[in-house]
């Protein structure tokens, strides 16, 4: 049936303002982020997902949709994660500005998704214009869409927002689909990434603030709105519901919570996973190394931390050293006392003022999965933990504003323009950070400046312009790094690497022992070890790292095509050509590994 002009106009009238809105975000994004596509790999994690993952260079096959979904790699369980990379490699190819311009645009579809699901649930477009704003500008969501290796953090974030959108049109129209959708963007989010696990928390904040749905009248207003707040709107009539006056209160309270059981199912199955996965992987800190309370006063102390760098984003950094028990008490009572004294602010409002609830809510219990109880790897904090949960302060703060905020020529003028300028200044900062990450050696001189006692930065500069031709200046920072934390494996492993590439071996041996002393499970230094030994000679000691190598990582390219070249020089042939083969199977650019089976069939036969 034909549609009336007059009805079309009066949907483009609807639509325009946000189509708007929604355009001038991407425009934002596109203006701080676009530089990204200039940028290179860099050495920390990028290797392990991109650039030296031959599953992902190679594409989607069935062979790597297989991997994708059966194998832990890095500790971590991410299948559509890995799948997204692939696909990026065979469309885009291998180098990195295909994976940097994707990221790019993920983030900005979060931010128009995020805009939709805030506008769709409060009927207040401008509010969520802002608070999509201050996602898609705020330097410390930099680092999830600068780094390529942390695509899994803004593709999850994609799917969780894609699930909160179904679950509001759910919440308003009463549709079952919409629930399946909200279940299965869900399922996605959690395969790309296990974070988002307390998003069926967030529903039921959602279900109290703005949808209503806790006190039974399901309307998408707060109880204090006034139509000046609503942006011109005019207010939806509550939609019919179950009066938690009546009878059927308490149905309705089982429907609330049964309508999210599979998702609750889902976050303890995938939770599981992840657990095993990160165990598995040793990445998960055992209580001997770190202790419970450790952990908690890190906690504290983070949770205000992130706020504090909310407000003042600067000297931010991609490593922040964990303090151990070396956390001072002051602290930490100051940060509790705090923290403590904002909830209390918040519940003795909620009536009034319901998004101060909900935005600090979303903040404290988002956070969970990365604050650190559950302690992976050796970081304090991360600015990527930043990315979903910052958006509940960000709402809390908003709709604060707008409230108290008594005229209304300065809600229409002054706000307005103070809103534009906070956002150009956060825009400004972030452009400043993302310039940060072109390299490595860029990068982590800036992580250096921010933080002078950091182990991990210092040897990753190192490692950078070793991996230059810079071995002075590259060397000294990787021995700095090894005497700021001579426990630390990957800093040991660095300058072994650093020591090896000058031709100081017995130095490097050394070193490649210590790092091993410390993780034993570390393939690379087993290789680079078995390679010293292959240099002086003593094959069988070789031949048995190269084969712990394997054992460690069964597909480690490096490993098989020494373990090929050691067996072709002892006289091992049929050996020569299976593990040479092998390493083909896995790369098979790999041209020394076919002159190796050429030269071992030649001889056998001899």
């Amino acid at each position: 049936m034909q549609r009336s002009p007059e009805v079309l106009s009066d949907r483009f009238r609807r639509w325009r303002r946000p189509l708007v809105l929604a355009g001038l975000l991407i425009a934002a994004v596109l203006l701080v982020y676009w530089q990204v596509g200039g940028f290179e790999f860099i050495l920390l994690d990028d290797p392990v997902y991109v650039s030296d993952n031959a599953h992902v260079q190679r594409g989607i096959t069935l062979q790597n949709v297989v991997w994708s979904f059966s194998e832990f790699h890095d500790s971590n369980w991410i299948p559509l994660s890995w799948l997204s990379l692939m696909l990026d490699a065979q469309i885009l190819g291998p180098g990195p500005r295909g994976f940097h311009l994707t990221n790019l645009l993920l983030h900005a579809a979060n931010t128009c998704v995020l805009f939709a699901v805030l506008a769709k649930a409060t009927h207040q477009p401008s509010h969520s214009a802002l608070v999509a704003g201050l996602f898609a500008l705020h330097p410390l969501h930099v680092e999830s869409v600068a780094w390529v290796a942390e695509r899994k953090d803004v593709l999850s974030t994609l799917f969780g927002l894609l699930s909160l959108l179904a679950y509001v049109n759910y919440a308003a129209a009463g549709r079952a689909r919409s629930l399946v959708a909200s279940f299965l963007w869900f399922v996605c989010s959690l395969l790309s990434k296990p974070t988002l696990v307390t998003l069926p928390f967030v529903f039921f904040l959602l279900d109290f603030w703005p949808l209503g749905r806790l006190s039974g009248k399901g309307s998408v207003l707060s109880p204090t709105e006034t139509p000046a707040l609503n942006d011109g709107e005019i207010k939806p009539e509550p939609r019919d519901s179950a009066d938690p006056t009546s009878p059927d209160r308490k149905s309705y309270a089982i429907r609330l919570v049964a309508e999210k059981v599979p998702f609750l199912v889902a976050t303890v199955a995938i939770s599981v996973v992840a657990l095993v996965a990160q165990t598995r992987g040793h990445s998960v800190a055992p209580l001997g190394n770190l202790s419970l309370s450790a952990r908690c006063m890190n906690a504290l102390t983070a949770y205000v931390t992130y706020l504090w760098q909310a407000i003042f984003p600067l000297h931010l950094a991609i490593f922040y050293p964990h303090p151990g028990d070396n956390i001072a008490w002051g602290t930490v009572a100051a940060s509790a006392a705090l923290l403590l004294a904002i909830s209390l602010i918040v519940v003795a409002r909620v009536r009034r003022y319901p998004f101060l609830f909900v935005g600090w809510s979303w903040y404290l219990g988002t956070m969970i999965p990365m604050i650190g109880i559950v302690q992976v790897g050796r970081q304090q904090m991360a600015d990527r933990y930043t990315y979903f949960p910052l958006i509940g302060p960000f709402i809390a703060v908003v709709w604060l504003i707008a409230e108290l905020v008594p005229a209304r020529a300065i809600r229409a003028r002054i706000l307005p323009a103070a809103a534009i300028a906070s956002l150009a200044a956060l825009g400004a900062t972030a452009f400043v950070q993302v310039g940060y990450w072109r390299d490595s050696v860029t990068l982590f001189r800036h992580a250096v400046e921010c933080a002078g006692n950091n182990p991990l930065a210092s040897s990753a500069l190192g490692y950078a312009l070793m991996s230059r031709g810079q071995s002075g200046e590259g060397l000294a920072l990787l021995e700095t790094a090894v005497r700021m934390a001579p426990a630390d494996a990957q800093a040991q492993y660095n300058v072994a690497v650093g020591l090896q590439s000058v031709g100081r071996l017995d130095e490097a041996a050394e070193h490649y022992r210590a790092a091993l002393a410390l993780d034993e499970r570390d393939a690379d230094a087993h290789t680079n070890l078995g390679v010293l030994m292959c240099e002086r000679h003593q094959y069988r000691e070789a031949k048995k790292q190269f084969c712990r190598a394997i054992e460690i990582n069964p597909e480690h390219v490096k490993a098989y095509v020494n373990l090929g070249t050691l067996c072709l020089e002892t006289g091992e042939y049929a050996d020569a050509i299976k593990y040479s083969q092998r390493a083909l199977d896995l790369d098979p650019h790999l041209l020394n590994c076919q002159q190796n089976i050429e030269v071992a069939r030649r001889a056998q036969e001899r």
